[in-house]
């Protein structure tokens, strides 16, 4: 079990590691010119992997410090992703489709709780049949966080913390699919799926109360998950979040990530 000290050495490491491999990559790849490179090359080289970070925060760092943590917490982290079945049977193709359009309704016949349990339901009939083909899930409906503990199955991925109506209603669709993968493959399993928020964008307020439509079709808590309620799970300690934000000061005080880039750039 982390204490404070541990879990802020921890991840100023994952954090600098994270940004650092992510700048070699980048920078090992050949850019395709721009008439800038002739004027400011350097800041172009800069913007560029500023750039990437910021549309790839997810799997280039919040993906690996939840990973971290949670190895530190005595979860597993199981590295594969979830499967479908290559010919999803119509009855659970059907139904979960039906359930998908009454939640995108508002006040219809389901919510978060209701439908999960719906989907499992559905699924019992695997006991007695299983379903013999699954393959990988199609790209972007996969799980980018897999963490197991005591017999659960835990689903997380990140999300922007400023996201879209098409975003919120994706963000729902992608947790009943991935109850649907599951308990096609594993009827009598358990599982537990979030979308992450990493962190709120305006600390004066709640996250909900600024998202959009409040978040809905998105159910707060029983889908959406926001800073602590994610970084506490994983690490097992009370206000992470300010412990990352610790880190990040920390990091940036010491110069030593700048000095990485800066050798990158030369």
């Amino acid at each position: 079990m982390l204490d404070r000290q541990q879990a802020e050495e921890l991840i100023l490491e994952t954090v600098y590691t994270s940004i650092s491999n992510y700048a070699t990559r980048s920078l090992a790849k050949k850019p395709k010119f721009q008439i800038l490179d002739l004027i400011i090359p350097k800041e172009r080289k800069i913007r560029s992997i500023v750039g990437g970070l910021e549309t790839s925060l997810g799997t280039t760092l919040w993906e690996p410090l939840a990973k971290s943590l949670s190895t530190e917490n005595n979860f597993q982290v199981i590295d594969s992703n979830l499967q479908i079945p290559i010919n999803m049977p119509a009855p659970l193709s059907n139904s979960l489709q039906s359930i998908i359009e009454d939640r995108k309704r508002y006040g219809g016949l389901y919510n978060a709780i209701s439908a999960h349990e719906e989907i499992k339901r559905i699924c019992q009939v695997f006991i007695a049949r299983p379903i013999e083909g699954f393959e990988q899930a199609p790209k972007g409906k996969g799980v980018d966080i897999w963490l197991v503990k005591d017999g659960i199955n835990y689903f997380f991925d990140t999300k922007t913390v400023q996201p879209n109506l098409s975003t919120l209603s994706g963000c729902m669709e992608q947790i009943l699919n991935w109850y649907a993968y599951f308990y096609s493959k594993y009827p009598t399993g358990k599982a537990f799926s979030r979308i992450v928020f990493p962190y709120n964008p305006d600390p004066d307020k709640n996250f909900w109360d600024g998202a959009i439509g409040k978040g809905k079709p998105l159910e707060q808590d029983n889908e959406g998950w926001v800073e602590n309620q994610f970084w506490d799970f994983c690490s097992g300690l009370e206000d992470t979040y300010q412990i990352i934000k610790n880190s990040f000061i920390k990091l940036q005080k010491s110069g030593r990530l700048e000095q990485s880039l800066h050798n990158l750039l030369k």
